[in-house]
């Protein structure tokens, strides 16, 4: 209580001090005594008097009111990050990119003060353990996670190659697990491609979506295309996201003409158009599931808005806001959530995913549906719409009227 106490009397400090800034940019002046005298009165008490003053350093107190001002905003993907972690935060994002780092492959996120699982990565640990997205992490060897950061759960998470890692996990339906996973080197894997249906079909899965995604994806196309492919598959399962730039690219590569999407910030509304794409409209078919997230998301969205491809398998993760992080004077920063983004056709994403077009129960008969719809369509080109189907198995969508570290 006494943390919280300080945190909250030094946040009110330097709201109070934003407010008396904005006052005096205008020409105004708050009453002085009534606005500060109280706080500076605390604030003296608490150097005077706080037994253990070793705990009270100015350095120390700035840092909770900083943290306690952020974790006021109520959302999850807004946080502090203290100089050295904010290091740390930089050179992850360019092993991600770029290199290769021990560990177990999943995206995480903090959220409500609880560990969740956005996506394992293909071909991990993690993946071949069995873990799912939207996995909630209860405990890490042992350790609770409750009220864990995500720089925290980054550095319990990563490790050397050969090690091992207890989880307790609970799934969506209420049953907990344990695994026990052995870390490895994970090698950040952008794009793979071949064709399947004895080769009249195009198959491009994207991994994630880092600085080199929209070229790769492009030369997997290319290549595809001189095979004389009669359709496309995209898949974006189990796809955590990365840079918007490189979402509105590769929709790019689908989408004509018009928005790819649309965000919303404090500052008004902004609209991404596509670049133009010069390839043919093929059918196409985009594999998403639970694990589809944020920029998975934005392509995803793209394409059925503008009816460039029919979306198969499951409910995707919702993920549809926008960070941008603000470096401090003391070398830490903040990452803010700045904007929310929009489908095209302005549905809304965040907290509620993108339904299918085509619902797949079982995972492993999404790609056999998607590959059945394109053979279908072969000879035509999009713009194209949903199957319909009586296969309980696979149902259209409703109306869409109706409806960010990885360790």
């Amino acid at each position: 209580m006494l943390r919280r106490s300080l945190l909250l009397g030094l946040v009110a400090t330097l709201v109070i001090a934003g407010l008396w800034g904005l006052f005096a940019a205008r020409g105004q002046q708050p009453n002085a005594s009534t606005l500060f005298n109280p706080l500076l009165e605390a604030y003296q008490r608490i150097k005077s008097n706080f037994y253990r003053p070793e705990n009270a350093p100015d350095a120390r107190l700035l840092k909770g009111a900083i943290e306690g001002m952020v974790e006021t905003l109520g959302d999850p993907y807004s946080r502090y990050l203290p100089a050295e972690d904010y290091r740390q935060f930089n050179e992850g994002f360019e092993k991600e990119v770029v290199e290769e780092f021990g560990g177990l492959g999943m995206q995480i996120e903090v959220r409500d003060g609880r560990l969740l699982v956005v996506a394992p990565l293909h071909d991990t640990p993690a993946s071949r353990a069995g873990i799912e997205a939207g996995d909630w992490i209860l405990e890490i060897n042992g350790e609770s996670t409750e009220g864990i950061t995500q720089e925290q759960a980054v550095k319990k998470l990563r490790g050397p190659k050969g090690t091992l890692v207890t989880l307790k996990v609970r799934r969506e339906d209420g049953s907990e697990k344990i695994f026990e996973i052995v870390r490895d080197i994970i090698t950040v894997k952008i794009v793979s491609h071949s064709v399947l249906a004895q080769g009249q079909v195009g198959y491009i899965q994207v991994y994630t979506f880092n600085t080199l995604t929209r070229a790769d994806v492009e030369k997997a196309l290319q290549d595809l295309l001189t095979r004389n492919v009669k359709g496309l598959i995209l898949d974006l399962r189990n796809n955590p996201g990365g840079l918007l730039n490189q979402a509105v690219d590769l929709a790019s590569l689908f989408v004509d003409e018009g928005p790819v999407l649309k965000v919303q910030s404090r500052n008004g509304s902004e609209v991404y158009n596509s670049k133009g794409n010069r390839y043919p409209n093929l059918p196409l078919a985009v594999l998403i599931n639970r694990g589809t997230a944020s920029a998975s998301e934005i392509v995803a969205g793209a394409i059925r808005d503008h009816q460039m491809g029919v979306l198969f398998g499951k409910r995707t993760f919702g993920k549809g806001v926008i960070q941008t992080s603000f470096t401090l004077s003391d070398g830490s920063a903040i990452l803010l959530t700045t904007a929310e983004y929009f489908t095209p056709k302005g549905h809304r994403v965040h907290e509620i995913g993108l339904t299918p077009d085509v619902i797949v129960e079982r995972a492993s008969e999404t790609l056999p549906r998607a590959v059945q719809w394109v053979l279908s369509q072969a000879g035509k080109t999009c713009p194209c719409l949903p199957p319909l189907s009586n296969d309980r198995s696979a149902r259209a969508r409703p109306s869409p009227f109706l409806v960010w570290f990885t360790p």
